[in-house]
């Protein structure tokens, strides 16, 4: 029996009901066999600590439960235990320092990918002096006079629904870090076809990650997937191998 294998499957329960059965019964009796358990456990709590408190706590709670186990084993056993001992904590720490420095939760993502969505729309030429609401309303976006630029969006909204208008409204609210508010303008045009369904789609996701809300995160990312594989196609395909 190839014990690396054997463990490695019971760990992923991919044995069926009788091995399952055999394999907890050789964890009471085999020492080898209990130290791959363990050493495996601990390989993969460490890919799950995302702190240095957390990491501190579980290196503590490690070195007491090493302290009070006592299982006789023969010197060229000790030895290799030992060994092994080693490697894991090396593992342990290597992994600990990864997980450390990615990103520490929903809110990390969220500052991590979040930039300020470029005027695409209706470009301005720096020194005219149109006068027209429109111009008017993404010269305030441009220059990040963002409170000026929400109220400018929203009178123009007032006058006549434009989804492009709109889609600029919320992220002129979520550059105010109004959230909910911006949120809630583009729950509205998510399912809109329109020029910026897609940045409706991403900006969206990145809320709903920043609200904790992974589940309706991820539908957004794989429904943006969908709609344009080669938006923020990166970005996307490394926030979901985390969710």
């Amino acid at each position: 029996m190839n014990k690396e294998e054997f463990i490695q499957d019971y760990i992923a329960n991919r044995l069926s009901v009788e091995e399952k059965a055999r394999a907890e019964k050789l964890l009471q009796s085999d020492a080898e066999l209990q130290e791959l358990y363990e050493m495996h456990q601990e390989m993969t709590a460490a890919f799950k600590l995302s702190n240095d408190k957390a990491l501190k706590k579980r290196l503590q709670t490690l070195d007491d439960n090493r302290e009070e186990e006592v299982i006789p084993l023969s010197p060229q056993k000790n030895n290799f235990t030992v060994i092994k001992r080693i490697a894991v904590a090396a593992v342990f720490i290597v992994g600990a320092f990864f997980a450390i420095n990615q990103f520490t939760g929903n809110g990390d993502v969220f500052d991590a990918y979040f930039e300020i969505c470029p005027n695409t729309y209706l470009p301005v030429t720096r020194g005219t002096t149109s006068q027209d609401a429109q111009f008017e309303a993404f010269t305030l976006y441009e220059s990040n006079a963002f409170q000026s630029a929400e109220i400018a969006f929203e009178k123009l909204l007032k006058n006549e629904e434009n989804s492009s208008i709109r889609f600029y409204y919320a992220m002129s609210l979520m550059n105010q870090e109004k959230y909910e508010l911006a949120l809630n303008e583009l729950n509205s045009l998510t399912n809109t076809t329109f020029e910026y369904q897609a940045e409706s789609l991403w900006y969206s996701a990145l809320m709903h990650l920043k609200n904790k809300n992974s589940a309706t995160a991820k539908e957004q990312l794989q429904k943006l997937q969908k709609l344009n594989s080669d938006y923020k196609q990166k970005e996307i395909m490394a926030i979901l191998e985390k969710l």
